[in-house]
């Protein structure tokens, strides 16, 4: 374990706000986990002409989109520590599988975060009740994101209980 001594004089960028940035970067997770979950909820219902909220479900869009990429920014700020103390100091050396659990995770993140940003487009450019040929791709996009967002907070969780940053 590192000395706050040892902590203070790290090189690494942000070291000392290691927890902090963590803790916000779980909370915008969750928020774009229920966001998108209850985006699911709604877009699922299109497929046989159910439209009960389709403004609601375009204000979860908006509102996953911003906390998609709040919790992405997040992530990258919070990555030099985890890089540095985690994954370097423990992981690599301890639990290699870990390791690649993570690169799954954040490649699995920048695919979601294309396909938020497409989903978002399509989201704003169409009526599901008018474009009825963009529907099945519109729900697809939607559970696709949402298992993306399910498996990378899962995975992330996991990782962090076995050894959070500094």
């Amino acid at each position: 374990m590192l000395s706050t001594s040892s902590v203070l004089s790290s090189p690494v960028f942000l070291v000392t706000w290691g927890k902090p940035l963590l803790i916000l970067h779980t909370l915008m997770a969750i928020l774009l986990l229920g966001a998108m979950t209850h985006n699911v909820l709604l877009t699922v219902p299109y497929l046989w002409k159910h439209y009960k909220k389709v403004g609601l479900e375009k204000l979860y869009v908006k509102v996953a989109l911003v906390a998609y990429v709040l919790t992405f920014v997040l992530g990258a700020l919070v990555y030099p520590n985890y890089r540095y103390h985690v994954r370097d100091q423990y992981f690599d050396l301890q639990m290699p599988w870990a390791s690649h659990l993570f690169d799954i995770k954040e490649h699995w993140a920048g695919i979601g975060l294309g396909l938020m940003g497409v989903y978002f487009v399509l989201s704003m450019t169409m009526d599901p009740r008018i474009h009825r040929e963009r529907v099945f791709l519109y729900v697809f996009l939607s559970v696709a994101i949402s298992l993306i967002i399910w498996f990378n907070l899962i995975s992330g969780l996991w990782l962090t209980a076995l050894k959070g940053v500094l």
